[in-house]
């Protein structure tokens, strides 16, 4: 499948939708909190410069048809409240890719991050074709390795040395979620 223009995806209470300039203080308050940067491997933003040029990076990205990442904006409010998307994706050899995901703190443990990333997930499948999907977490990762769990993914092992966070390289788990095991997830 090839994506020519942004998708948005509309869950029961989210929008997700392609960032713009007029998202940046929300994103700065969002990514200079330290403890949602903490297993990101970037340290906390100290300025709004930063968050904009996160916002033009990752569009960037999606121009280059290598990435994609949508702002979650709650319905009732229009605030945004994290991101998510995948960090690259392959159709034409495997078909797979990777989801990631960031959630400002006051909206932890809500159940919103489980309901966007369904949405996220059927859209990968469904919209893109993906056969599987995958996902990495910091090896003590202990929330988002649960929440992974939750959604129906199989942790497949340790991958030594695999990113490099804050300055130092760091091992991280991999999940997997396949199509047909999707249908059986939900």
């Amino acid at each position: 499948m090839k994506l020519d223009t942004f998708p948005t995806l509309e869950t029961e209470r989210f929008i997700l939708r392609k960032m713009t300039v007029s998202d940046a203080q929300a994103v700065f308050e969002h990514f200079s909190d330290g403890e949602v940067t903490k297993d990101m491997g970037i340290e906390p933003f100290t300025d709004t410069n930063q968050a904009l040029e996160l916002i033009h990076y990752m569009n960037g990205l999606f121009e280059e048809r290598k990435a994609f990442r949508w702002g979650i904006v709650k319905k009732d409010d229009h605030a945004l409240i994290g991101t998510c998307g995948f960090n690259s994706w392959e159709v034409n050899r495997g078909s797979r890719g990777e989801i990631a995901y960031d959630l400002s703190k006051p909206y932890w443990r809500q159940g919103y991050m489980t309901e966007v990333l369904k949405g996220v997930i059927h859209f990968g499948f469904h919209t893109l074709g993906l056969y599987r999907i995958e996902a990495f977490t910091n090896v003590d990762a202990a929330p988002s390795i649960n929440f992974l769990q939750s959604l129906g993914f199989t942790e497949e092992g340790i991958l030594r040395g695999y990113s490099l966070i804050h300055g130092e390289y760091a091992d991280q788990r991999c999940f997997s979620l396949l199509r047909t095991e999707w249908n059986v997830s939900v």
